[in-house]
């Protein structure tokens, strides 16, 4: 598979994150709409990940799905493409509001961490296809 293969199908596996984030996070926005946070460093943090728990979710399978498609020995390097993506996709901010130091945590979390869960898929399938293919060798020989 050549570089270009690779690149576009991790393009694509972004580009079909983004329509199926909003499927995933219909749900969800029923359990946690009308939840009330405090002004703490920690309730940033907080509500930057519950803001974006349906884009995390699907940036987890963006990055198990683009480990397992692509193939190759190094192949979830190529979701380093994919959580690159994730911190431009800023649709979801109001700019003409002028946010405080608070906003301003909540939403970087929201944006990084996206991003964070997609690689740490990416590594953890890669790690435990590795350790599958080196059993499967070792009882073949």
């Amino acid at each position: 598979m050549s570089w270009i293969q690779k690149t576009l199908i991790a393009l694509g596996a972004f580009w079909l994150s983004l329509w199926v984030a909003p499927l995933i996070g219909w749900p969800l926005d029923k359990l946690t709409n009308r939840i009330t946070y405090t002004d703490t460093i920690f309730s940033a943090f907080a509500l930057g990940v519950i803001n974006s728990l349906d884009r995390t979710l699907a940036a987890v399978l963006t990055g198990i799905l683009v480990t397992v498609v692509i193939t190759g020995e190094r192949s979830e390097l190529w979701a380093i493409i994919v959580a690159l993506l994730y911190p431009l996709d800023t649709r979801h901010f109001h700019r003409l509001i002028h946010a405080t130091g608070w906003d301003r945590i909540w939403q970087s979390v929201a944006l990084v961490f996206p991003a964070v869960a997609c690689l740490a898929a990416a590594f953890i399938t890669a790690h435990f296809r590795r350790d599958r293919s080196n059993q499967d060798r070792v009882v073949a020989a």
